[in-house]
């Protein structure tokens, strides 16, 4: 197997690069999927694709898909990323050094010489973050996974869906179907990521070796109760939304705690209509999240979060989707061990408490993930921090893997 080094300094470039598309003061990165700021990154990223060599296409959900051809190919396709969009005042590093250690390795594999046996893909995957509450959208589009009117009913936080904010950037709605893929395509999938948590930190590691990924499922409940003059009308003849919505945010932590201790459930938007200081709400609209690695303890609390709602007038809940845990591929966690233990890195086999676009693949298509340390474990945050050194490191455990995964399929 030909040794291939990647340019830690240019992989080092991009990030600082592309980390000024969406920078806010203070240093954080505002580039939600499908703003004007993340269009702006798929062109950049796009050019960049172009410049190394590769074949590009933008498939109907906006998924960036840039490919090194294989003179020989098999048909098939070994795939590598992750996205650029990012949260509200996010990091640098979130999504962006997946994708752009895969280029880094798309591009040093070509720049070498080195035959493939198949075709390789660089995948950069579209509203990772759930910036209109559904989340996984590119990939969950490729794998068919999307549910009926998903993409209508899934708002952000200005009431608007995706098919909108889609359009609005002159994309062509009619055409998401077109993103879906025959997972037959693809010889494998695979995603670096930092790890936005503490443990390779704090054990002094410098390699995660993903197992599985969390399940998650999301929901929008909605309160109804009834405007009212907020000078004149007393305490005790108001039907106010908000109030009658408050017990349920100390009861889901609660109903979390009792079901498993390791499982987490948070209401991280909360919308008040007509939102006026001397108004009594009309309306309260939140999203509830649960996650586990048990797809059992998330049926457990959101069957009593949905017989807490029928039991109450003007309570609604709709389902924006359900997504289980997954275990990743045994075959390729073997391969990117052995390419650690190769490097002599100081590693762990763990499971992923945050949910990845290498989730949509994996019940499809093996899948493997990688994670390398984050400062502190701080991420979704102007704060996020990784070193050039350990963004090149694991890039390198990249491409080291993949080499290994693709002597399987020579």
């Amino acid at each position: 197997m030909q040794q291939v080094k990647i340019n830690q300094d240019r992989l080092w470039n991009d990030l600082m690069e592309l980390g000024q598309i969406g920078v806010q003061e203070g240093g954080g990165v505002t580039r939600t999927a499908l703003s004007a700021e993340d269009e702006q990154a798929r062109q950049w990223l796009i050019a960049k694709m172009k410049a190394a060599g590769l074949e590009v296409r933008v498939d109907g959900i906006l998924n960036v898909i840039g490919t090194l051809k294989a003179p020989h190919g098999n048909g098939k396709a070994m795939a590598m990323g992750s996205h650029l969009d990012s949260v509200p005042n996010g990091g640098r590093f979130d999504g962006a050094y997946g994708v752009l250690a895969a280029l880094e390795v798309a591009r040093s594999l070509k720049e070498s010489g080195t035959p493939l046996p198949c075709d390789l893909e660089v995948i950069s995957f579209c509203d990772e973050e759930a910036a209109h509450n559904a989340g996984t959208v590119g990939s969950r589009a490729m794998m068919g996974l999307l549910q009926e009117g998903e993409l209508l009913k899934s708002k952000n936080e200005g009431g608007k869906p995706f098919i909108h904010h889609l359009q609005a950037l002159g994309y062509d709605a009619a055409k998401i179907p077109s993103a879906r893929r025959d997972p037959g395509e693809l010889a494998c999938f695979l995603e670096i990521h930092i790890e936005q948590g503490r443990r390779l930190e704090t054990e002094q590691l410098q390699i995660g070796v993903v197992t599985a990924i969390v399940g998650v499922y999301r929901y929008i409940v909605t309160v109804r109760g009834e405007a009212a003059h907020a000078g004149t009308t007393p305490m005790a003849l108001r039907n106010d939304a908000l109030v009658a919505a408050a017990p349920v945010f100390t009861l889901l932590p609660e109903w979390t705690r009792e079901q498993n201790p390791e499982m987490v459930g948070t209401i991280g938007q909360v919308t008040v209509a007509p939102g006026a200081s001397n108004v009594v709400p009309e309306q309260c609209r939140f999203l509830v999240e649960l996650r586990s690695q048990r797809p059992e303890d998330m049926q457990a609390v959101r069957d009593r979060l949905y017989a807490y709602a029928s039991a109450r007038d003007g309570w609604t809940i709709e389902t924006i989707y359900e997504k289980d845990s997954v275990l990743l591929n045994d075959e390729l966690i073997q391969q990117i061990t052995q390419a650690v233990q190769q490097q002599q890195l100081a590693y762990v086999q763990m499971p992923s408490g945050a949910g990845h676009d290498a989730q949509s693949l994996a019940p499809f298509v093996p899948t493997g993930m990688i994670f390398i340390p984050c400062r502190n474990g701080i991420s979704h945050n102007p704060a996020e921090s990784i070193s050039k050194e350990e963004a090149g490191q694991g890039c390198q455990l990249l491409l080291d893997s993949l080499q290994r995964v693709a002597a399987r399929y020579a």
